[in-house]
């Protein structure tokens, strides 16, 4: 009994461990694939311009009284997301990433805390959003 509850032991703990050990991050500026020369627009697409308009009609259907909401944005940084670590950790998304916070305003018409989103980008396109600061699927490469 006492052998049977090492061997179980430790094969509990290696499978912990290797669970917790982080996929390895993809090269960033290889280009591989692409035509010698070729610019990172290749990989992240075009840095979305009017991404202001884009996040304020994407959340117009995603969230409450949008219209009177007050938005804050950050400078569009290329980013990729990754799948999660039990698909094996492959690249999901590359595009861009804007740090965006909303504040809406409650029935009343008080002003509540803004709320911080990660909104991905592919193009002029938003392809998702992210409640919070940061994920741990998604990396940034421009800081």
């Amino acid at each position: 009994m006492n052998k049977i509850l090492k061997t179980i032991t430790g094969l509990v703990a290696t499978t912990l461990f290797i669970g917790c050990v982080p996929a390895p991050k993809p090269q960033v500026g290889t280009n591989i694939g692409t035509a010698i020369g070729a610019s990172s627009s290749v990989e992240y697409g075009v840095k979305p311009y009017h991404y202001a308009s884009s996040i304020k009609s994407y959340f117009s259907t995603k969230i409450k009284r949008a219209s009177s909401a007050q938005y804050k944005f950050s400078e569009p940084k290329r980013a990729y997301k990754q799948k999660g670590f039990a698909y094996g950790g492959e690249v999901d998304w590359k595009g861009w990433l804007v740090e965006t916070s909303v504040a809406t305003t409650s029935r009343s018409g008080r002003l509540l805390t803004p709320k911080p989103y990660l909104v991905l980008f592919k193009g002029e396109q938003v392809v998702e959003h992210i409640l919070g600061n940061s994920h741990k699927l998604v990396t940034k490469i421009d800081k």
